[in-house]
C-alpha cells in the first residue's frame, strides 16, 4: 500500500489529497499541518474580522469529509526535517511519519520588514494577516474607539481594512507606493479603488512607509519616511509574502526564491513534489521561474501534484496573475500583465466607478482590469491563456459587447463539447 504524506491543510495539499484518492482508492494519504484548524477558505478572514461570515462556514471540507475519503488529518503538528535516505519526516516533539510519496505544500508566510522599535514578539497590538488564527487574534484586540495603522496597501492590506471597517475609530493604510494594488493594478484603476474604499472612510497616506515605532509592549505611536507622526492602537503588518521553504531547505532541494518544480511538480529530490504558494512556477509571458502566491494557481498545482504522486501523468498549466477582489462592493478583477510600457492600453468603459482596460501586446491580449463589469473575464481570461492571435478571431476585442462568438465557429465547438467528453 502507498503512503502519501502531505505537508501543508490549505489549497495545494487539499486538492492533492483528492486528486490521490481519485486514482488510488487504497492508498494511505496523512496530512500535517501546524495550524489548529482543519482546511479553511483562506479568503474568506476578512469577513470573519467583518461579523460577515460565522466561524462555522469559514471551512470549505467538513468535519466527515476526510473521514469519508479515508484521509487522516494531523492538526497542530509541525514538520521539523525529513529523511530523505528513510523515506520519514520528523515533527517538532519528536514523532517521525514514514512516506513513499513527499508533498511539500506549506504556503507562504507574512513578510516582516525591518522597522525600528518593531518586536512582535513583545508588542500585544502588532498583528500579521494571513491565518484563520491571525484574524481571530486581531478581532478579540480591537474596540470602537482603536486607531488602526495597516502597513501596506496590496491585497492583504486592503482586505484586512475592509475587514475592520465600522469596527474601529480610524483606519490609515501607508504604503511606500504611489498607488493601491500597485502590483496588479495601473495608476488609474487603483485610483479607481483608491477613491471608492475613501468614501468608506480608509484614509490613504501613499509615497511613504513606517520607519519606526514607538511603545515597548504596545505600540503608541509610528513614524512615517515623510517626517509624519501617527497615534496607533493597533499595527497590521500586511507588506507582502514570502515561501515557507524551510523544510525544504532541510534536504537541500532546489531553491531560488520558492522551491524549484518541473512541469509535473516534482522538486530536484526522487518522490519528494511540491505546489502552492513555496513554489515558482513557470510564468506565461517571460518563460522566468517566479512566486504567485494565488488560490486559484495553488489549487491546480496541487492536483497535477496528486496526479503525478499517484501515477497518472498530468502536467501543469504556466501560469499568469489572476485576482478576483471585491471592495465594499466595487468588484475587480485584474489579470496578467497590466503595467507594460510597450504594451497597447485600450480603455472601454469608465463611468464613474466603471472599468475595461485592456493590454494588447504583438496581436495577443496580455492582461486587462475590470471594476464593475466582470462579465467577460472568463472571455479575457481564455484569449490570454490560450495565447490568441486577435488578428484571427472573428471580430474586434475592443468591442463592448465581446461574448464567447469571438471565437471561431470551430473553436466554439471545441471548447463547448470537448470537455463534455471527457
Amino acid at each position: 500500500m502507498m503512503k502519501y504524506l502531505i505537508i501543508g491543510n490549505s489549497a495545494a495539499g487539499i486538492n492533492a489529497a483528492d486528486a490521490i484518492r481519485m486514482n488510488d482508492n487504497k492508498g494511505n494519504i496523512k496530512i500535517i499541518s501546524r495550524e489548529k484548524f482543519r482546511a479553511y477558505g483562506r479568503p474568506l478572514i476578512s469577513y470573519y474580522l467583518s461579523g460577515k461570515v460565522s466561524p462555522e462556514n469559514m471551512y470549505y471540507r467538513s468535519e466527515n469529509y476526510f473521514k469519508s475519503k479515508n484521509i487522516e488529518v494531523l492538526l497542530n503538528v509541525e514538520a521539523e526535517n525529513i529523511d530523505l535516505k528513510n523515506k520519514e519526516v520528523a515533527t517538532i516533539g519528536g514523532g517521525k511519519i514514514a512516506y513513499d510519496k513527499l508533498l511539500i505544500a506549506t504556503g507562504s508566510g507574512p513578510f516582516i520588514p525591518h522597522i525600528k522599535g518593531l518586536d512582535m514578539c513583545k508588542q500585544e497590538n502588532v498583528f500579521t494577516f494571513l491565518t484563520y488564527e491571525d484574524a481571530i487574534k486581531l478581532k478579540k484586540k480591537i474596540t470602537k474607539k482603536s486607531k488602526v495603522i495597516v502597513a501596506g496597501a496590496g491585497f492583504i492590506g486592503l482586505k484586512a481594512a475592509e475587514g475592520l471597517f465600522g469596527q474601529v475609530g480610524s483606519i490609515t493604510v501607508v504604503d511606500l507606493a504611489d498607488r493601491v494594488m500597485a502590483s496588479i493594478l495601473d495608476k488609474q484603476s487603483a485610483d479607481i479603488v483608491q477613491t471608492h474604499m475613501e468614501q468608506n472612510n480608509i484614509n490613504f497616506k501613499l509615497k511613504t512607509s513606517v520607519c519606526e515605532i514607538y511603545g515597548k509592549n504596545n505600540v503608541s505611536t509610528v513614524a512615517l519616511s515623510n517626517n509624519e507622526i501617527l497615534d496607533c492602537d493597533i499595527l497590521v503588518i500586511a507588506v507582502g509574502v514570502r515561501p515557507n521553504i524551510d523544510i525544504a531547505n532541510t534536504i537541500n532541494l532546489k531553491t531560488k526564491d520558492g522551491i524549484i518544480v518541473n512541469e509535473y511538480m516534482q522538486t530536484s529530490k526522487r518522490d519528494v513534489y511540491a505546489a502552492g504558494d513555496c513554489v515558482e512556477s513557470l510564468d506565461l509571458f517571460s518563460g522566468d521561474s517566479k512566486v504567485f502566491a494565488l488560490w486559484s494557481s495553488a489549487s491546480n498545482q496541487g492536483e497535477v501534484a496528486g496526479f503525478n504522486m499517484a501515477s497518472v501523468e498530468m502536467k501543469a498549466p504556466m501560469v499568469f496573475a489572476v485576482n478576483a477582489i471585491s471592495f465594499f462592493g466595487l468588484q475587480l478583477i485584474s489579470a496578467g500583465v497590466v503595467n507594460a510600457s510597450t504594451s497597447n492600453n485600450i480603455v472601454l468603459d469608465l463611468v464613474k466607478s466603471e472599468l475595461c482596460r485592456l493590454n494588447i501586446l504583438n496581436d495577443n491580449l496580455v492582461g486587462f482590469v475590470l471594476i464593475n463589469c466582470e462579465q467577460r473575464a472568463g472571455i479575457y481570461t481564455a484569449l490570454i491563456s490560450d495565447r490568441v492571435k486577435l488578428s484571427e478571431l472573428d471580430y474586434d476585442i475592443t468591442s463592448r459587447d465581446v461574448g464567447f462568438s469571438v471565437y471561431s465557429k470551430d473553436e466554439r465547438t471545441k471548447k463547448y463539447w470537448e470537455p463534455c467528453k471527457r
